[in-house]
């Protein structure tokens, strides 16, 4: 088994056999994102984090595939949905909304982004 699939099991083990069947960490990404925005809604914050961790550690992998699929398949998703959005103080750093603000506008406008960094300056 790959190491991004045994980490991504790792951070959502409720997906496994998901991640398991997945063609691709894209794939694999897009399917995290779901669980990650169903997890926000019913207020699941330590599964959020669990995917967030997961996503900070696929950030910073060797692999471009790897980086390409986190990036698009959940980042920049991640400011496009309200109640989501409403949560990602309680989940994000400001550094890390400063580095992914470019890629979460191809999904949230200026306006919500802007609500974000402030509610983040507050935090």
């Amino acid at each position: 088994m790959s190491a991004w699939r045994r980490k991504a099991i790792e951070a959502a083990p409720e997906l496994s056999q998901t991640i398991q069947r997945s063609c691709s960490a894209m794939a694999a990404w897009i399917e995290l994102r779901f669980s990650f925005k169903q997890a926000v809604k019913r207020g699941d914050m330590q599964q959020s984090r669990r995917i967030l961790d997961y996503a900070r550690y696929c950030l910073a992998a060797p692999s471009a595939e790897i980086n390409t699929a986190v990036v698009f398949g959940f980042i920049e998703h991640l400011a496009e949905d309200d109640v989501v959005r409403s949560q990602l103080p309680k989940l994000i750093s400001a550094r890390e909304l400063k580095d992914w603000r470019t890629i979460m506008l191809n999904h949230a406008g200026e306006e919500e982004i802007e609500k974000l960094e402030a509610a983040l300056r507050l935090k």
